[in-house]
């Protein structure tokens, strides 16, 4: 058989990326900054991903059609630029084409638990970056320029890559993003040509030194709330006295603060690290190694965007970061956004937002608007948090004529909108229905909607309309209708109310006259098919994570894809399960740091650390041979936590004598592993067998996840 070369594979993947990516983006749809216009992508291993994904979904009404659940058993800190772009870029993006959704996608966003740094060695081939640049880049900033990663080119190095950005000075209007945007190398909008981006966010990160979920849902619930309530809070920008961190961005203060009061927002120049004793941080700049938040007394107000200039930020490893302070500190104080560099981005000014992104900001541009205008070489910084997120956001009022909720519609419906953003007429009118668009139409508001293009059955109508100027801010109604052209029907019930528990399986039934099948899902993912016009699917709540979701049905009559009739959807939160009892030890009972290991045929050691990969093999386990690592360990606090493993061969983890996880690998790929646990001290177990390669990294954690440590990680004392 003949070979493939490496670069002939290579060339091959990018093109194939290219072609879908440009025939994405150069379709022209005059909608974005909206969520019609995010594409949200979820890895489906991770309760954690899936629970963040549920809540923004429900918080930001993005429709499911644009949420992708994909499965990702790969590492959540660093991969290749291949894997990158063969098992996460491409199926996007591939999706996007499928669902016929590509023309209206500005954003593409990632849930919790993907890689936030990409190694790209690869698409230099044997050539190096110019230095001191490095092949490491972000999720996000690489995902901005997936036109570049597809192709094979590295623009994105150059440091000024990014054409999107604004210049950054006094009377330079923020422009709104949209995908099929182009831009010449001067910044200029072009239409039909020129380099376009997707503007791409993290939502969160609770790997390693990340988040809890619960946290990270914390900060998108205020931020949600925050959009177009003015804040009159204070943006600081700081003066640390750190001479590159701080001064390399100082030139721009009096410039950013002086557009700001123009804007009637409070802006002020400080000197120290950090705002003390404020209660209105309504956005920060600062630049300085570390700093003590809680120590500060000061309150971040909800939609701010606030962020560190320091080389670690983005890099949630305690191994490689430094000590140096985490973007995620200003998310945990409640901040709608934060960002970092995931490499030694060394004194390269312009791999940090500008003191004019809190400009962009408070126009009304989102918050991934205002940080991509605001940076020209993007390609190593991480942005996290609420990319839709606007503040300061005059958003129209919108009203329809026409059509009420609820409504049965048939033919043709003629619909009237109205609106203004403060108090001026808006631009235009944009109709959707179950996330796709259909129509649209000038300021006068005159739509047709063809019901008859449509299944029967309830779908969600939305009218988005957008304002006339450059940053083309939206408003939105959104509610169900029924169409009924063709008189189907279908009953569509669930055997729980209003709230299912991760351990108790539900019955979910469906009946559709005459119909040839009936497809149940939550969200996009199919959770079973009936081949009759009747019948039930069960459902175990475990595997659809925790918080809201909503189930579907649609029956299907024959091949064609309007001859089918959609159900009125159930809307349920998923709940964990109750939490496992502390263990109480034994008087006079204390531990000693370790986990014990045992081998079948040796001794007990001690393991204190499993940060190195070949921990396992340093037992001097055999192949395989059973073993047996063990150990006490304490939460602080009632909750869900997660261990997250990666194996070969068989593996078993129990907590208080409750199995939770028990699979043979052949593969070694990464498994997520959830236990509700009350606060308290909990009793560990793992049972494995050694093999080659003897391979065994294990997490754990409830606010980031990371490897056991002995300290965490105890047994009983000698002798006790």
């Amino acid at each position: 058989m003949m070979s493939r070369s490496p670069s002939r594979c290579r060339l091959n993947l990018a093109v194939l990326v290219a072609i879908a990516l440009i025939s994405a983006l150069s379709q022209r749809a005059s909608a974005g900054g909206g969520p019609e216009n995010v594409f949200l992508v979820v890895n489906e291993r991770s309760w954690a991903s899936l629970m963040i994904a549920h809540h923004f979904a429900e918080l930001r009404q993005i429709p499911p059609i644009n949420t992708l659940y994909l499965d990702w058993p790969y590492s959540t800190d660093l991969v290749d630029v291949n894997v990158f772009r063969e098992k996460l870029l491409l199926p996007t993006i591939s999706i996007l084409q499928q669902r016929g959704i590509a023309p209206q996608i500005d954003y593409i966003v990632y849930s919790s638990d993907f890689p936030w740094s990409i190694d790209f060695q690869r698409l230099l081939g044997e050539k190096k970056p110019p230095s001191p640049a490095a092949p490491i880049g972000s999720l996000t900033s690489l995902t901005f320029f997936a036109g570049n990663i597809a192709t094979g080119e590295a623009h994105f190095l150059n440091r000024n890559g990014n054409h999107y950005t604004r210049p950054q000075k006094a009377g330079v209007p923020s422009h709104g993003f949209r995908g099929w945007y182009g831009f010449d190398k001067d910044g200029n909008l072009l239409e039909g040509s020129g380099d376009t981006y997707l503007l791409s966010a993290m939502l969160g990160v609770t790997s390693n030194e990340g988040m809890g979920p619960d946290e990270v849902v914390n900060y998108l619930r205020r931020s949600a709330a925050a959009d177009g309530t003015k804040p009159t809070g204070t943006i600081y920008y700081c003066k640390t006295g750190d001479q590159y961190r701080s001064g390399s961005r100082e030139p721009l203060f009096a410039a950013a603060v002086a557009e700001l009061k123009k804007l009637d927002v409070r802006a002020e120049i400080i000197n120290g690290k950090l705002p003390v004793g404020k209660k209105d941080v309504a956005g920060l700049l600062t630049g300085i190694r570390n700093f003590d938040w809680p120590g500060a007394q000061s309150t971040i107000v909800p939609g701010a965007f606030c962020e560190n200039f320091t080389s670690y930020g983005a890099i949630f490893s305690r191994n490689l970061n430094d000590g140096q302070q985490l973007l995620t500190d200003f998310l945990r104080a409640g901040a709608a956004g934060s960002s970092g560099t995931v490499y030694e981005p060394t004194v390269v000014v312009e791999k940090f937002p500008s003191a004019f992104a809190q400009v962009h900001y408070a126009r009304g541009c989102t918050l991934a608007e205002a940080f991509y205008q605001s940076l020209t070489c993007p390609y190593q910084t991480l942005l996290v948090g609420d990319p839709l997120c606007r503040p300061w956001a005059n958003i129209p009022t919108i009203t329809v004529e026409g059509v009420e909720e609820g409504d049965t519609l048939k033919g043709k419906v003629a619909i009237q909108a109205k609106g203004n953003s403060a108090g001026k007429p808006l631009d235009r009118y944009e109709v959707f229905i179950e996330g796709t668009q259909v129509t649209r139409c000038a300021a006068d508001g005159n739509l047709q909607l063809d019901s008859t293009k449509f299944p029967d059955g309830w779908c969600e109508l939305r009218v988005v309309g957008i304002e006339a100027g450059p940053i083309e801010t939206q408003g939105r109604v959104i509610f169900p209708v029924r169409f009924n052209n063709h008189g189907r029907e279908i009953d569509f019930a669930c055997s729980a109310q209003d709230t299912a528990h991760w351990k108790t399986p539900i019955t979910l039934t469906a009946n559709a006259p005459g119909a040839a099948k009936i497809v149940i899902y939550e969200g996009m993912r199919i959770l079973g098919t009936i081949n009759s016009d009747h019948g039930e699917v069960e459902v175990t709540p475990e595997k659809l994570g925790l918080g809201p979701v909503v189930f579907r049905a649609r029956a299907q009559f024959s091949e064609d894809p309007k001859d089918a009739v959609l159900a009125r959807p159930i809307k349920m939160s998923i709940a964990p399960t109750a939490p496992l009892p502390p263990r109480a030890l034994r008087n006079g009972t204390k531990l000693a740091e370790g986990l014990q290991f045992k081998a079948e045929n040796g001794p007990v050691k001690l393991v204190q650390q499993t940060d190195d990969k070949k921990w396992l093999e340093d037992t001097k386990v055999k192949d395989n041979e059973p073993f047996l690592l063990k150990a006490i360990f304490e939460v602080p606090k009632d909750g869900v936590y997660q261990f997250e493993v990666k194996h070969l061969a068989t593996l078993g983890i129990t907590v208080d004598g409750k199995s939770l996880y028990e699979e043979k690998q052949k593969d070694p790929v990464w498994n997520y592993v959830p236990v509700v646990l009350s606060k308290g001290l909990h009793l560990f177990e793992l049972k494995g067998i050694g093999g080659q390669p003897a391979g065994l990294e294990i997490r754990f954690g409830g606010s980031g996840v990371m490897n056991l440590d002995g300290k965490q990680f105890r047994h009983p004392a000698a002798g006790k």
